[in-house]
């Protein structure tokens, strides 16, 4: 980890650092005043149907009882709904509400974004979608159990699905015969 340190350019460092503070302050002032925890796990849920509490947990990097009190949250505001337990595991699903909230949030997230980069001509978009790819992918193949993690706040639906730089690399590092998750 040495050698990486002492190769990286400071300045670069630097730089990727504020730009994500300044893109992560733009999601969260469209966030509607949820934590990034809750938009996280509300994405979660509404993308991907009712959701196990441990699969929440998983991709919100959370314990089990924090997730537990993060859904306790999100059901108070009638966002989400626990459905009834299958044995130990209890499901949770967005309701028409958190549904419409979610959706709210992405759209705002996408406009934020958009903000962020209208300076950008269209080649320097071109450029930083492609390093973003690889630097996602990148994360990915070293990591392929965090995909659900780094896509917790992807809108699948505007991600499309074979050009996902996470789904790929998560696909490629499957061993053969799995399916990727």
């Amino acid at each position: 980890m040495a050698s990486l340190v002492s190769m990286l350019d400071p300045q670069l460092a630097n730089r990727l650092a504020a730009f994500a503070t300044l893109v992560t302050d733009a999601v969260e002032a469209a966030s509607d005043g949820l934590s990034a925890s809750a938009v996280a796990a509300l994405q979660t849920v509404r993308q991907t149907g009712p959701t196990a509490i441990q699969d929440i947990a998983h991709a919100v990097g959370l314990s089990h009882s924090a997730t537990v009190r993060l859904v306790d949250r999100l059901e108070k505001d009638w966002l989400v709904r626990r459905l009834r337990r299958k044995g130990r595991e209890v499901r949770v699903e967005a309701t028409a509400r958190g549904k419409r909230r979610a959706t709210q949030i992405l759209e705002r997230r996408q406009v934020a974004v958009e903000a962020v980069l209208a300076g950008l001509a269209p080649e320097a978009r071109e450029a930083l979608a492609a390093a973003v790819d690889t630097m996602l992918a990148t994360a990915t193949a070293a990591e392929p159990t965090q995909a659900a993690r780094i896509c917790r706040s992807c809108d699948r639906g505007g991600c499309r699905a074979a050009d996902c730089p996470v789904a790929a690399a998560e696909r490629a590092a499957a061993p053969q015969g799995a399916t990727a998750g």
